[in-house]
């Protein structure tokens, strides 16, 4: 079901998703293993920056690959 779900999708949009994940996700595991009080990551410039150059990015992706989702799908209801 998931995979069938994921080839729908167009290839702009599929690396949108996976920028954003890789992007963002190092970022966020930190804050929230530091607010766990399992590290003391203390100032987590790395991955800041990492997610601030990755985020605006992966979101133009994500907007450009969902409308060509929207126009392939419906060419193929179409058709």
């Amino acid at each position: 079901m998931l995979i069938s779900t994921w080839n729908k999708f167009h290839s702009t949009l599929k690396i949108g998703v996976i920028l954003l994940i890789v992007g963002t996700g190092p970022l966020i595991i930190s804050i929230i293993a530091s607010e766990l009080g399992f590290i003391d990551i203390g100032n987590a410039v790395g991955p800041g920056i990492v997610a601030f150059v990755s985020f605006y990015p992966s979101i133009i992706l994500i907007l450009i690959g969902s409308i060509l989702s929207y126009r392939k799908n419906k060419k193929q209801k179409k058709d």
